[in-house]
């Protein structure tokens, strides 16, 4: 039986373009930002998902965990010693891999934040214009002291030794409290951890309010990304990003209005169904004596680093 493919089609062809005559595509700066909106709802779904497994930390209950979290962190702020602070670093750091959790992923997040307010902000703490000390690190000299009001300017202005002591005693202190609390909200639903604020006086009312803001922003987040790849999906071209933002922005207004309805019909339906308008605990677990061997264990120990 004679051939009838085309000969172009019987070709091998190379699936690396040719260099020089296909670029890369950039994303505009709308797309961008869509698209980081989405990873951070994904990051949401798997927080959820971690919370849900049946690991050591996710079966603490979230009241516990609230009571922890307040502990561990005035723990975290009395504590003087760098000894103790890494002590409690490495505490933390266990927890994690108890937990399952990605350290990778969550470890970045936490150094950036240790970083920019524990160390980047503090550095200038750590000059002997402001903590007096043995000069480690001289960075400019000038001709004479300068005496401004009540302050003075030495001649040797650089990083001392205390200095750089006290800069890693708040940077600890900052990268233990950021991952000690992403730690439990990790390995806490959102509602759960919501429900647990009453135990602390909150009113109903505020804590309805976080929860429904939380969910409204979710859902408004998330219908924005589905309406902008629906739109642009039926483009063809490359439209420029101004062109773009006219078209959402048409939107906006609709997919607010719709969002309000839609929650407006959620409100009605949660009173035909007995809303009165306060938090029910009574869905929560029960204390365990996971919650209480767990509690004591982080009360004695947090004692024990006090007094190192």
């Amino acid at each position: 039986m004679e051939n009838k493919i085309p000969s172009y089609l019987l070709k091998p062809t190379s699936s690396k373009p040719e260099p020089g005559k296909v670029k890369g595509a950039r994303l505009s700066f709308l797309d961008k930002t869509i698209m980081n909106s989405a990873s951070a709802l994904k990051s949401i779904y798997l927080q959820a998902e971690n919370a849900s497994k049946e690991k050591l930390v996710q079966k603490i209950n979230p009241h516990i965990k609230l009571i922890l979290l307040i502990y561990i962190v005035l723990i975290i702020s009395i504590t003087r010693h760098i000894e103790a602070q890494v002590i409690i670093s490495i505490f933390i750091f266990s927890l994690y891999i108890i937990a399952r959790l990605k350290i990778s992923g969550v470890y970045k997040k936490i150094f950036f934040l240790a970083t920019i307010f524990g160390f980047i902000v503090v550095l200038p703490a750590s000059l002997n214009i402001i903590t007096p000390g043995k000069i480690i690190f001289n960075i400019i000299t000038i001709n004479k002291p300068l005496h401004f009001w009540i302050y003075t300017i030495p001649r040797n202005i650089g990083f001392t030794e205390n200095g750089f002591k006290v800069v890693l005693l708040i940077f600890l202190r900052v990268l233990n409290s950021v991952s000690f609390a992403m730690l439990m909200v990790f390995t806490t639903s959102f509602p759960a951890f919501i429900k647990s604020f009453k135990i602390l006086g909150v009113p109903d009312t505020f804590l309805m309010i976080i929860s429904l803001a939380y969910k409204y922003i979710f859902i408004l987040s998330r219908t924005i990304e589905e309406t902008y790849f629906a739109l642009k999906s039926r483009l063809s071209g490359n439209i420029k990003s101004g062109r773009i933002r006219e078209l959402i922005s048409g939107r906006v207004f609709f997919i607010f209005n719709k969002s309000v309805i839609i929650y407006e019909n959620t409100y009605f339906a949660m009173v035909s169904r007995g809303y009165n308008g306060k938090v029910l605990l009574h869905s929560q677990k029960k204390l365990t004596a996971i919650d209480f061997v767990t509690l004591i264990i982080i009360v004695a120990s947090g004692l024990l680093i006090i007094y190192l």
